[in-house]
């Protein structure tokens, strides 16, 4: 066996029991091997979507996901959300600029905020539904990056995707794609969840069978961005961690053996809140990652 993403061939399997199938409380019929690299630490497990294109285009995804594919649901599910996205990139980059959200979903909620001081905004998104909803608020809208390179290769000035890249069957040609979509100096935002080692360490396979899902056939971490940069040649890129659920989820899921999400104690300060997320950022052992990434000359 050897590692898809850095071509190492040291293996082993990091986990095997069942693992999440779609939304919380769902799980796979079939216990599951999760394999990691051990020379750029990616996790992975075998594709067990027959048809990841089919499966993500139709309404079957989202409602396994999260319950349904109403668009006014997806929008109190996740507009809380689009204030995180604006921490990993800041709120400066996208005025008179060309934008592209690849794998926005909904209705592209995140677009929603940007459109206004956007040059222009590009929704990717591979549910007929969803882009048919963009449409309507006159956004450009294609099923994948590879149609949009069609039309914008080397054009777009900023591209963000978040929660999608560890959806994917290949990585390596998700960011191949990105970056021939990028004008020069342009830059991309790509944001997915870790391994969560902290929350692994503490609660083992409790965790283990909610962190991994059949519709996320990879956890990436920095050696995984580090080995796609240099399969990319991408010479200019770094990765940020970032720490969403707080001291309280995990006291939560100490107690109970489930999530907590933004649960809140009364003994648990707004500072020590703060502080506790901080330090795991520090020590990049966060929940969550982005991987952003410059388009220079000889990229």
């Amino acid at each position: 066996m050897q590692c898809s993403i850095c071509d190492g061939n040291r293996i082993e399997v990091t986990y095997e029991g069942v693992i999440r199938d779609g939304k919380v409380g769902n799980l796979f019929k079939n216990k599951v091997q999760m394999y990691k690299c051990l020379d750029c630490g990616t996790i992975w497990h075998d594709h067990l979507q027959e048809d990841y294109g089919s499966f993500y285009e139709s309404e079957e995804y989202r409602k396994g996901l999260e319950g349904t594919s109403e668009i006014c649901v997806f929008y109190k599910m996740h507009d809380r959300e689009s204030m995180d996205k604006f921490i990993y990139t800041g709120t400066e980059i996208y005025r008179d600029k060309i934008v592209a959200d690849i794998g926005c979903a909904g209705g592209g909620a995140f677009l929603d905020y940007i459109n206004t001081v956007s040059k222009e905004v590009i929704a990717i998104e591979p549910s007929d539904l969803y882009r048919r909803e963009m449409e309507k608020k006159k956004f450009v809208t294609f099923a994948y990056a590879k149609d949009a390179i069609k039309v914008y290769s080397g054009r777009v000035d900023v591209i963000v995707s978040f929660d999608v890249i560890e959806h994917v069957q290949d990585p390596v040609e998700f960011i191949v794609d990105a970056s021939q979509l990028l004008s020069k100096n342009g830059r991309a935002y790509i944001g997915t969840p870790t391994d969560a080692p902290v929350m692994r360490e503490l609660l083992g396979a409790d965790y283990e069978s909610f962190l991994f899902s059949t519709q996320h056939p990879w956890v990436l971490g920095k050696g995984s961005f580090s080995a796609i940069a240099r399969k990319c040649s991408i010479t200019q890129w770094n990765c940020k961690f970032y720490q969403r659920y707080g001291l309280g989820n995990m006291i939560y899921w100490l107690i109970n053996r489930k999530p907590g999400q933004h649960k809140q104690y009364e003994f648990i300060s707004k500072s020590l809140n703060e502080h506790w997320k901080a330090e795991l950022e520090r020590k990049e052992m966060s929940d969550y990652i982005v991987f952003e990434f410059e388009k220079c000359d000889n990229s």
